[in-house]
């Protein structure tokens, strides 16, 4: 059965008419006839895994055929907003779903700015893309309606000049009434770190969405104008009223996220010992790149669509106003430490261009730092020399070299071929099977953020079991380390629905923190919000599942209680590891890099901190059992029957 026959089937159980005020059309688009057909999201789907990142994993579930290959065109690419996405204050996100063309497993990246938040105005909550381009297109979303138009003269910009073109070519200003998700020539050439761009730097990143969407032959999706006033069940200003106050009274986001943006974590992450640095080689650097550093080059902040945060930093360091790379927005806290210490660079003008660099060459700085970075190691270890790497000589701290590099991974030119494909470089004969004692990555994806977590237990569970990789997006326990909460273990209990030890070194019931963390979170993508305005991320008095159920009731009239969506947020896991295990994934993937289990950390104090394997590997049989889980990390069997019941059969390829 090919996806054509997947979607007919698909479409013909779907209705026809929105089932609740706000619902948007799953719009299904055929890149290769150029047809368009909608439908809406089942009513049992949305009360089993809301919309956004929940129900694109249905739709992933029903027509993914793992008989063929991530980049195959009969692989869908699913673009999903919140269900609350354009409506509440910080619930500005959506998701781009497929199979990862680096990791092999689930591909489910998550981005803000302006993007979801139009797409939604444009009466669409998913957009499911599938089949090969006849040429490079632009598909473009005006007044809910989908027009296929000729690429060829935006092919080969990237993200600066292309959405310098695209106002001049098509009227209208950026967050006004323009928005785009968009690649860059990474993603033309197939870059398995490259990303979807959906503005100036958000973007969807992790996974190679770039590359996914390269091989449909789609160069971006423009989104025109603001067509859609909501038409909720019931009054909601009101309540975004008390949403955004809350959100600005939290310490966090009063004091670190407005101010400085995600680099205030820098400093606690060197202090404690836990900074990756030289590819985890160390695990502390320098205090020059402390946040309060960036401040001499931050003219301001930024924000996505009707967010009263504002927590992204603009950066402008430029002596002469023609630099293309002296301004830009960020650094983020990921991109501060992947070419920072993890490549062993210690000024910060440095990581400022190397950040502007990434951000329009639409590459992503979690897994192109970490490319970088292993393939330093290599060099340093003699695994490789400069007759693979073409005559560079890969040292750490040389900022100019690792510049080069970028430009040479966007075109795939020379040793910047083989950085292009990330953790598969082993797999595709460009390193020996040795570099893999050296790889930094989970189930295929290099880790996302600076952190190194030999001290951090659980946040070194939530880093093996999260089903897109080595994430820390996915389930991190931050408050791990926060002492005012280690300090009252009743107000800890209350967190985590029951008690998690106070040390950070220790395993004892650090999967249950993992366990609530996976489920807010998840419910979180499902509902549009901010990671970073989400309860138990960075806060635990910030907006969370209870918060999350009144403004559901109020947009759309579907009642839920705290603990239904808790059984949400664990249904999108459920489904998650369902597709996994068609991919192949068993409980041996749900480890972590071999030298956080062989090296201690040799600094801090933690010194000679490590992971345990057999305390490890009891930890993680522990969250099995607490997440309905059998002994592969699949769903039991009566909760596997329930979820494939609910959502529908599907036949193989």
């Amino acid at each position: 059965m090919g996806v054509r026959d997947r979607v007919g089937r698909l479409l013909s159980e779907l209705p026809p008419e929105p089932q609740f005020p706000t619902q948007g059309a799953t719009v299904f688009v055929d890149l290769e006839r150029r047809e368009v057909r909608r439908a809406y999201t089942p009513l049992r789907i949305v009360k089993t895994f809301l919309t956004g990142r929940g129900a694109n994993m249905f739709y992933l579930h029903r027509l993914i055929d793992e008989s063929l290959e991530p980049l195959h065109p009969d692989i869908p690419l699913i673009f999903g907003s919140g269900i609350l996405t354009g409506i509440v204050p910080s619930a500005a996100r959506g998701n781009a779903t497929s199979w990862s063309p680096e990791s092999g497993v689930i591909m489910d990246c998550n981005a803000g700015d302006y993007f979801p938040s139009f797409m939604r105005m444009n009466g669409i909550d998913h957009l499911v893309l599938y089949g090969r381009a006849p040429q490079w297109t632009l598909v473009h979303l005006r007044e809910g309606r989908i027009e296929f138009l000729d690429a060829a003269p935006y092919v080969g910009l990237d993200n600066i000049d292309l959405r310098d073109r695209i106002p001049a070519d098509f009227g209208g200003a950026w967050t006004r009434d323009l928005a785009m998700a968009n690649i860059t020539r990474a993603g033309e050439h197939l870059v398995l770190t490259s990303a979807i761009m959906a503005g100036p730097k958000a973007c969807y990143a992790r996974g190679g969405p770039g590359a996914k969407m390269g091989a449909l032959g789609l160069k971006a999706i423009l989104v025109q104008g603001q067509t859609r006033d909501f038409e909720t069940a019931q009054p909601y200003k009101g309540y975004n009223r008390t949403i955004a106050q809350q959100l600005l009274d939290t310490s966090v986001v009063k004091h670190a996220l407005r101010t400085m943006g995600t680099p205030f974590l820098y400093k606690p992450s060197r202090l404690l010992g836990a900074m990756g640095t030289k590819n985890n080689q160390d695990t502390t650097w320098t205090e020059r790149l402390d946040a309060e550093h960036i401040t001499p080059y931050r003219p301001g902040m930024a924000g996505c669509f009707r967010c009263p945060v504002n927590c992204r930093p603009l950066n402008d360091m430029r002596t002469d106003p023609s630099d293309r790379y002296g301004r830009g927005d960020g650094p983020e806290y990921v991109t501060l430490g992947k070419f920072g210490p993890n490549v062993g660079v210690d000024r910060v003008e440095s990581v400022i261009r190397l950040n502007n660099i990434c951000n329009d060459l639409g590459l992503d700085t979690a897994s192109t730092g970490s490319a970088i970075a292993w393939a330093m190691e290599l060099f340093q270890r003699g695994i490789i020399t400069t007759s693979d790497t073409g005559g560079i000589v890969l040292a750490w701290g040389d900022a100019a070299t690792i510049e080069r590099l970028l430009f040479m991974i966007a075109a795939r030119e020379g040793f910047g071929d083989v950085l292009a494909d990330s953790t598969r470089a082993v797999e595709k004969g460009h390193y020996p099977a040795e570099a893999l004692k050296y790889r930094m990555a989970v189930k295929g994806l290099m880790q996302s953020d600076p952190h190194d977590a030999r001290i951090l237990k659980a946040f070194a569970l939530g880093l093996a079991v999260a089903t897109r990789g080595m994430d820390h997006l996915r389930n991190r326990v931050t408050l791990e380390i926060n002492a005012r909460i280690n300090d009252d273990p009743a107000f800890k209990e209350r967190l985590y629905g029951g008690p998690v030890s106070a040390a950070p070194n220790s395993y004892e019931n650090k999967e249950r923190a993992v366990r609530q963390c996976e489920n807010i979170f998840g419910v979180g993508d499902a509902v549009g919000m901010c990671r970073f305005t989400t309860k138990l991320f960075n806060s635990p008095s910030l907006p969370g599942l209870e918060e999350f159920a009144a403004q559901i009731a109020n947009v759309t009239g579907l009642e839920f209680s705290g603990g239904e969506l808790d059984r949400i947020g664990l249904n999108i896991m459920g489904v998650e590891r369902l597709v996994n295990h068609r991919l192949g994934v068993r409980r041996a993937d749900d480890t972590l890099p071999e030298r956080w289990f062989e090296e201690p950390i040799k600094v801090g104090g933690y010194t000679g901190e490590k992971i345990d394997r057999g305390e490890f590997d009891a930890m993680l049989s522990r969250f099995y059992a607490i997440s309905q889980l059998d002994a592969e990390g699949v769903p039991m069997a009566g909760w596997r029957k329930e979820l494939e019941a609910t959502i529908g059969s599907r036949q193989a390829g």
